[in-house]
Parts: structure tokens; C-alpha cells; sequence
């Protein structure tokens, strides 16, 4: 459950010193978050001395995005993006050749900005064999793009349908991504999770659906307003579609659901009984906020902070959280929510300053709806038959509370198969220790355990 810049999770403060020396920030910059996730940021000047900030974060497919607000000049600079609610300010550091300030997105985090020249740029091709192998061998598969209609919402949403060779009707899936602005590939860290899903797939015989989440890449609407009722909508529009290619074998058509796709994917099939399975791959089976309060904690100490800041971090979730599904109503939320930063901005519970971040990330519609989610009743209802999948070293949506929750809401399901996978994260890739700050590092994409065991049960069903 994550995505472009949703790791942070250290409230840090600026840190620089002042230097006597005058720099301008015009050039091409790079620098990592959390020490994991890289962005390119780039300045320019208009002829009319305006300064403009373009940032790219080649871990995520190369997610670009213009800042709405820039204020630049010797020493200093500091942009801001209002669609992702965040902002950057530093200061100029002559010894360190450096920009040093400090990332705001909810949370803080630093970021410390270099030259980005070609050694730099270079550095940062990353490999992945398993991409690579895709795009030199040959598919025994055939790959389109397309286009389908979600009537419900009046928007067209863009994807690729991958079909086996041979004579149909095949078996078929709908991918449905996590968090954040993916595209149709899942492309996280410049890992492209559905592609080599897809292809692992295809290349077994199933017709695989892979689509851009609506306001990304090429599919229309309105990302940021987008609650998850509103992606398991799209979810469903992605499998009508299917259900009018003759290519597609009805009685065999599901759907694979990663992370917050692990939630969409149970309430589309609690609501269509035709849906003949679903795959959930580190999908949720608790409320919400035990989630996201179990991810920070663990998350907070394999990224090193000690255990005082990570109960800290906790007392201020769990309080504001507690408000948010207090029941009561839109404005005395945001009333008490400001309100308790506000204090534990005084307290030295938060960071100064990084209480407004955080407050706009709560009030965020997708926030406001998922913080209130229970999967447990739409979990009961769903009778398909279901693979549930988690890597045992999942520190985002952890596996032993989250399979726990799934197996006790389920029981009623006779046919439901569930497997913790040793040494896999929340990207089912082999790890270490599980930290998100691996991700990027890992080469590995998907794990060929993960790959073998979806394909295998797939093609039972």
C-alpha cells in the first residue's frame, strides 16, 4: 500500500548550514528520500525570471509531475504540488556542494539535492532481469492496448489485454493495483510488478487485464477525489469488459488483487456472483487503521528509528485515527484532527510545521474512506473460490495479523487456500528484512515461487 512518495515516515528537520557563497538553484538536481526513493528534480528560468521545477521519480516509472508554486534565489528554494499535497524547502550548502531541506508529505523526511550529470544519471539504471527478459524473448502470447468504459462514472480508463496463443476461450484475470498513482504495470521502484505478472500468466495460457488507474497515464477521470469504492468500480468495469471478448472463458474469469487490491478485489466479488475466483496478494483482512498503525510501527524500526520515536509516531496515529471514526461529522473531524497536531506539535510529539502536512493527508477523500474500512463483513460474503497470498517478511500489511483476520472472516468459504510466503515482502519479492527501503534495490521483481503458485491454482479453478 504504497506508492509515489508515500514511504516517509521520519518527522526530520531541515538541517543546513548558510553559506556565505551565492547559488542559484537553476540545473538538474537528484536525491533520495528515506535513502530509497530517488527523485530528479530540474529548475529553469523563463525569459520573464520566473522559476519553473519540474520533478521526476525514476522509481516510479518515471512519474513526472510540475510544481504549482516555486520561490527561488541565491541560497534558497522551495516548490510545492498541490495533487500530492506536498512541498520542498532547502537551503544551500557551499561545503557540501548540496541542496539540504526537508520533503513534506504528510510526514517529513530529508532530502538532500546533487548535481544530476550523466555519471549520475547513469547510476541510476537499475537492473531488472526480469523486464529484461521480457522485452528480448519471444511471447507466445499476444499483447493489445485497449479501452473500456466505467458507465457508473462517465470516464474511459486505458489498459493492455494479453491474450495466449491458440484457440480460445482462455481462462482469464483482472489485475487491480495498490495504492497510490499506478499505472497498468504496478510499476513501483522501476519494478514493473503486472508486467511480469502478465506475462508469467499469458504465457501459461490466461488472458491477463492490466489498466492504468483512472487521472494516470492514459485513463480518464479524477484520480485524486478517488476513494477505493470508487477503484473497485473501475475494477468492475475492467471485468465487464472481458465479459464481452469472445476470447475470454466465462466460467473461468477472476481477478488478482495486490494490496489495496486485496480489499477491491472481495467487494467486487461479494456483489457478482458470476466472478469464478479471486487471488489476493497482500490484502487486508483487519480494519484499516490496525493496518496502517502495525505498518508504521514496523516500517518505522526497520528504517532505524528507536523505539521511543516509533511510540511517539503511534500515540499521534492512533489518536487521530480514533477521531476520524469518531462518527461525527466532516467539519468537527477536521476541527479536532487540527487540533491535536496542533498540540502534538507542542507536546514534541510532531516536528513544527509538520502538523499542516500531516493534516492534509488525513483529509484526503481516499483517506477519510479507507481509515474507516472494515473488510471483515464483505470478506463473510464472499463465496468464489480464494487464493490468499502473503510474504512472510510484509511489514505494510503484515502477514500473520492480516492472514489471521482473513482465515476467521472467511471460514464460512470452504474453498479458500491460504499460504504465507518465506522470505517475501510486500512486493512478493525475495528480501531481506522486508523494509520498503529494499525494494528498489532488490532485482527481483516478482518472486518465481509467488509467479508458480498464482499460475498453478489459476489454471485449477
Amino acid at each position: 500500500m504504497k506508492k509515489f512518495l508515500v514511504t516517509c515516515s521520519a518527522l526530520l528537520l531541515m538541517s543546513a548550514s548558510v553559506p556565505a557563497f551565492a547559488e542559484d538553484p537553476v540545473g538538474d538536481w537528484t536525491g533520495l528520500i528515506e535513502g530509497a526513493i530517488r527523485l530528479n528534480i530540474f529548475v529553469t528560468k523563463t525569459q520573464a525570471g520566473q522559476h519553473e521545477v519540474k520533478v521526476i521519480s525514476p522509481d516510479q516509472g518515471n512519474f513526472t509531475i510540475k510544481a504549482d508554486k516555486v520561490e527561488a534565489g541565491e541560497n534558497f528554494m522551495r516548490f510545492s504540488i498541490a495533487k500530492l499535497n506536498c512541498n520542498y524547502e532547502a537551503k544551500w550548502d557551499e561545503t557540501q556542494k548540496a541542496w539540504l531541506g526537508t520533503w513534506t508529505q504528510g510526514q517529513q523526511a530529508k532530502l538532500k539535492l546533487t548535481r544530476l550529470d550523466a555519471k549520475a544519471l547513469a547510476a541510476q539504471v537499475k537492473k531488472r532481469p526480469q523486464e529484461e527478459a521480457i522485452a528480448k524473448s519471444p511471447h507466445n502470447y499476444s499483447s493489445t492496448d485497449v479501452s473500456f468504459q466505467n458507465a457508473k462514472a462517465r470516464i474511459s480508463l486505458a489498459g493492455t489485454l494479453t491474450l495466449p496463443q491458440g484457440k480460445g476461450p482462455f481462462p482469464a484475470v483482472v489485475l487491480v493495483h495498490g495504492s497510490g498513482p499506478n499505472d497498468r504495470d504496478e510499476t513501483i521502484f522501476d519494478h514493473k510488478i503486472f508486467l511480469v505478472l502478465a506475462d508469467h500468466l499469458s504465457k501459461q495460457g490466461v488472458a491477463v487485464l492490466r489498466y492504468d488507474k483512472r487521472g494516470i497515464a492514459a485513463s480518464k477521470g479524477d484520480y485524486k477525489n478517488a476513494t477505493t469504492f470508487d477503484f473497485a468500480d473501475d475494477a468492475q468495469a475492467a471485468v465487464d469488459y472481458l465479459r464481452t471478448r469472445s476470447e475470454i472463458n466465462q466460467d473461468k474469469l477472476g481477478m488478482i488483487g495486490h494490496s489495496e487490491g486485496g480489499l477491491i478485489a472481495p467487494m467486487v466479488a461479494a456483489n457478482d456472483p458470476k466472478l469464478k475466483f479471486i487471488v489476493l496478494m497482500a490484502g487486508p483482512g483487519v480494519r484499516s487503521d490496525a493496518v496502517l498503525l502495525e505498518q508504521s510501527r514496523l516500517t518505522g524500526l526497520a528504517n532505524g528509528e528507536s523505539q521511543a520515536e516509533v511510540e511517539k509516531a503511534q500515540k499521534v496515529s492512533r489518536e487521530a485515527y480514533a477521531i476520524m471514526n469518531s462518527g461525527a461529522d466532516d467539519k468537527t473531524i477536521s476541527e479536532r484532527l487540527k487540533a491535536h497536531l496542533d498540540q502534538a506539535e507542542i507536546n514534541g510529539d510532531l516536528t513544527k510545521g509538520a502538523g499542516a502536512g500531516q493534516l492534509s493527508r488525513l483529509e484526503r477523500p481516499w483517506f477519510r474512506a479507507f481509515i474507516k474500512y472494515d473488510p471483515a463483513p464483505t470478506l463473510a460474503k464472499v463465496k468464489q473460490a480464494t487464493l490468499v497470498l502473503n510474504g512472510e517478511l510484509d511489514l505494510q500489511v503484515p502477514a500473520k495479523m492480516n492472514l489471521d483476520g482473513i482465515r476467521a472472516n472467511m471460514k464460512a468459504n470452504k474453498n479458500v487456500v491460504i499460504k504465507e510466503l518465506p522470505k517475501l515482502n510486500h512486493l512478493f519479492q525475495t528480501a531481506t528484512n522486508g523494509s520498503p527501503a529494499e525494494y528498489g534495490k532488490i532485482e527481483e521483481t516478482l518472486s518465481p515461487v509467488a509467479l508458480d503458485v498464482m499460475a498453478g491454482w489459476i489454471l485449477q479453478q
